[in-house]
């Protein structure tokens, strides 16, 4: 088994993750298959003769041994083919090999035999600035930030018998003690994982921390996905409304006819009003990869057209790099829930409905940085993809 196993490995060498080898590189393999074939004949010939117990025993530790030494030298002559970042790391023959000879001497663990390396030095946090900033959130998460509005009015729509006055203060009074406690309770974690310098809201991390909080308190209020995504799109309509009322971006009207390239400004001038205020270091917007670096527009004509006339979709990527959320938003990741804090996507979503386009978005965390331990992932950037079509 351990023969055959491993002459499959062999043949199978030419992973997609590598670059392929060069004609004395498959002679190498080539003569892995052969001292495989070796080792086949000794198992055959013990099979065969039927020798003692200690005899069968060394043959099969020199036929595993034949094979153990023709792949370390294969692998060795691959690793000194190159040494970029593609070559460094293991292959899926030789990973494939090293589980199963480790499964066969002492089993594997399940957590597997790489650990992830040191986390990354953790910069100091920025500090948050501007007007839009108490918008967001602030300290105590009263119902004066948006968030707290929205998640209040999101639960009195589920009413049926009215609502009054008294109903929105006991929710936003319960909503302000859930956050705290939950704030009490996770903060020594993301104190170790991003310390801040103040507790206050216009400290970075403290943002996160409190970000986290209200949001895991709305995901227990609001355990209807419907309702949570109801309460994201009324939060972006009530920020970009107050945004415009306070004069933080240009007032904008309603277009009769939808339009992305009319649109554009407004998206910008929000996206900028976000860098501004320091809630992160940058943006890019595009409408794929493929043009991010070769100045094309990111709407056109044709793209209006396609929307208004056709009818097809138009998609759209934004890259925010270091939002003040990041690790809340990681943090529920890794607890298998996607309701996390997006402040910018909602915002959008807000921007282009006013301009008479219908937005969904998923949302994504890249680390652009290649890692050879896939254990490693240390993402700074909030990928939203976008998918707009015409509001019907």
């Amino acid at each position: 088994i351990i023969v055959i196993r491993t002459s499959s490995i062999a043949l199978s060498s030419y992973s997609p993750y590598a670059i392929r080898p060069s004609n004395w590189i498959l002679m190498t393999y080539l003569a892995l298959l052969l001292l495989c074939i070796t080792a086949v004949m000794d198992v055959n010939a013990l099979s065969e003769n039927r020798p003692s117990c200690p005899d069968r025993r060394r043959l099969l530790m020199e036929s595993t041994s034949k094979i153990l030494t023709a792949t370390t030298v294969a692998t060795a002559t691959v690793f000194l083919e190159s040494n970029s970042p593609a070559w460094a790391a293991k292959g899926a023959a030789e990973l494939d090999f090293e589980f199963y000879m480790r499964d066969l001497v002492g089993g594997n663990k399940r957590e597997g035999t790489i650990l992830q390396s040191e986390p990354l030095a953790v910069a100091p946090p920025r500090s948050l600035s501007g007007p839009l900033i108490p918008l967001l959130l602030n300290k105590e998460c009263s119902a004066s930030c948006i968030p707290v509005q929205a998640l209040v009015q999101q639960i009195l729509s589920q009413k049926t018998n009215g609502n009054n006055k008294d109903d929105e203060d006991r929710i936003a009074k319960e909503i302000q003690a859930k956050v705290q406690f939950l704030r009490e309770k996770i903060g020594k974690s993301f104190y170790t994982k991003a310390p801040w310098q103040k507790e206050e809201i216009t400290d970075q991390y403290y943002f996160d921390l409190t970000a986290y909080a209200l949001w895991r308190t709305a995901a227990e209020l609001l355990p209807n996905f419907v309702d949570r995504d109801q309460f994201v799109r009324r939060f972006g309509r009530l920020l970009y409304q107050a945004m415009e009322d306070q004069k933080l971006i240009p007032s904008s009207q309603p277009l009769t006819t939808p339009s992305l390239v009319r649109s554009l400004p407004d998206v910008l001038a929000v996206l900028n009003l976000f860098q501004s205020s320091n809630f992160c270091k940058g943006f890019k917007i595009r409408q794929d990869d493929s043009s991010k670096d070769k100045g094309d527009p990111v709407f056109d004509d044709l793209d209006d057209e396609s929307l208004v006339t056709a009818g097809l979709g138009v998609d759209c990527l934004v890259s925010v790099y270091e939002p003040s959320t990041l690790g809340a938003s990681l943090q529920i990741n890794g607890e298998q829930s996607r309701f996390g804090p997006d402040l910018v996507g909602p915002t959008l979503a807000a921007v282009w409905e006013q301009a008479g386009v219908k937005s969904s978005w998923e949302t994504f965390f890249v680390d652009p940085e290649y890692r050879p331990n896939p254990k490693d992932y240390f993402p700074n950037e909030q990928l939203l993809q976008f998918s707009l079509s015409r509001k019907r």
